[in-house]
């Protein structure tokens, strides 16, 4: 039987490792005998054919579903079981989640909680609630350089929540990251110029 934790979610922006740490705990899993498998959305078309790979080079042989569904149909054999790229399935995937985790597989779901809009992004923050486990990794901002970017900004103009694709993003921190269509908040105050004198009212004022 499976010891520790048995549903993982890894979170965070656009280049702050989530698919290397997913590979690397697959490959933890590997070394302990477990059989695993790692499954992708069709939707994302970055990867090569059957392969998840990261940006700083990390590859492993994965499966390509359209539908959360479709995952039931690899997962008998497997013990652990990787989702790369949540923010793409439906909401089907809640379901598919909450049977594997039935039938007594170890989950490790990795995926951006924040679309470039800075909202909730698909079903990963249910996915979020429901683990016993949640990462959320940092980048490196692409502005200021600063070691906590957390946002993802849009560099291209589109309403799209789902725009597939590198150059058109970059990480950012809380700081420097620009919803779209707003303004930022201004944090200083307006200068009082003229401070209106409270007069003193006396008894002989109202006499007169």
């Amino acid at each position: 039987m499976l010891s520790g934790y048995r549903f993982e979610v890894i979170v965070g922006c656009m280049s702050a490792g989530k698919s290397s740490e997913l590979i690397r705990r697959i490959e933890r899993a590997r070394l302990a005998y477990l059989p695993t498998i790692i499954v992708r959305p069709k939707t994302d078309t970055r990867s090569k054919p059957n392969q998840v790979e990261s940006r700083n080079g990390l590859a492993s042989q994965a499966i390509v579903v359209a539908e959360p569904k479709e995952i039931l149909k690899y997962s008998s054999h497997a013990v652990v079981i990787g989702i790369d790229e949540a923010q793409f399935f439906s909401d089907d995937l809640i379901s598919v989640v909450q049977m594997l985790l039935r039938q007594k597989k170890k989950l490790i779901v990795s995926g951006l909680d924040l679309d470039y809009r800075g909202q909730a992004f698909g079903v990963v923050p249910q996915l979020m609630a429901m683990a016993d486990r949640v990462d959320k990794l940092l980048a490196v901002c692409r502005k200021c350089g600063s070691d906590f970017a957390c946002r993802t900004q849009r560099m291209v103009h589109s309403d799209e929540q789902i725009l597939v694709g590198d150059a058109q993003y970059e990480a950012r921190c809380i700081h420097c990251f620009e919803p779209p269509g707003e303004y930022q908040l201004r944090l200083e105050l307006p200068i009082e110029t003229h401070v209106p004198q409270l007069a003193l009212v006396t008894s002989a004022t109202v006499a007169s």
